[in-house]
């Protein structure tokens, strides 16, 4: 597939996604309040994030094997996109969107695109610290041994996967925006074809796009809570005020 035609596609998701949600104005109500107060991590989540890991550790080569398959076709195009979702370009995107909202005006935009903005921004640094104190080799390095690991090295490393934090981080942002299961479903289907890609192509163990998925789901979450904080506290600040 075209590299341009996956980038406009990229954008027009992207895009697609901003302004389905912008309509919906941040407002106080129970769900601001609960995710203000909730934590960002639940201990079962924790455990299921961890166990799952650690099976696909000691499954990633027989996954390797089966998934990576450079003469299938269909599982080319479908990594073409899913690299798409979760690559670089999506930093940018997103801050054209941001950009354009507080042109506009529109505070709707502004702030979907700038919460997704620094969802991603803040996983794919947590991404990068991890890769750097953990040091795994890809398995296009280490074909036959994914245990290969170099702690604190600045060599391409593997641990965790950065397209598929960056990648679930856009759609547990943009999930919290849209208030619809199919939509939701949609964001994170597509950010399951970035993980799956970054198998497909060898770039990447299955414990690796699993943390990864782990990682951006948590870097929202953070984000999210931040700014419903935020907005509680303005909303007391305003209250007060006209008092």
């Amino acid at each position: 597939m075209n590299t341009t035609t996956v980038r406009f596609a990229l954008v027009s998701l992207i895009g697609l996604g901003a302004v389905s949600a912008q309509a919906q104005q941040p407002k106080i109500d129970s769900v601001t309040i609960a995710r203000a107060n909730k934590p960002i991590l639940r201990p079962g989540e924790l455990i299921g994030v961890l166990a799952t890991t650690g099976i696909g550790l000691a499954l990633d080569q027989s996954l390797r094997n089966k998934i990576h398959d450079p003469t299938d076709q269909f599982g080319r195009t479908a990594s073409d996109i899913g690299n798409a979702i979760g690559s670089p370009f999506v930093y940018p995107t997103l801050a054209v969107l941001a950009v354009a909202g507080k042109v506009l005006p529109s505070k709707g935009l502004y702030g979907v695109s700038s919460r997704a903005l620094k969802s991603v921004i803040v996983g794919g640094a947590g991404s990068l610290a991890l890769k750097y104190l953990i040091g795994r080799e890809r398995p296009t390095n280490s074909p036959d041994n994914n245990l290969s690991f170099h702690p604190f090295s600045l060599k391409d490393n593997s641990f965790p996967s950065g397209h598929t934090t960056v990648a679930f981080a856009l759609a547990t942002s943009f999930a919290r925006e849209i208030d619809g299961v199919w939509d939701d479903a949609a964001f994170f289907t597509l950010a399951t074809l970035t993980a799956y890609s970054r198998m497909h192509d060898d770039r990447h163990w299955f414990s690796d796009v699993v943390f990864g998925a782990g990682v951006g789901i948590l870097s929202a979450r953070f984000v999210h809570r931040r700014e419903a904080k935020i907005l509680l506290g303005k909303s007391v600040i305003g209250a007060s005020l006209d008092f």
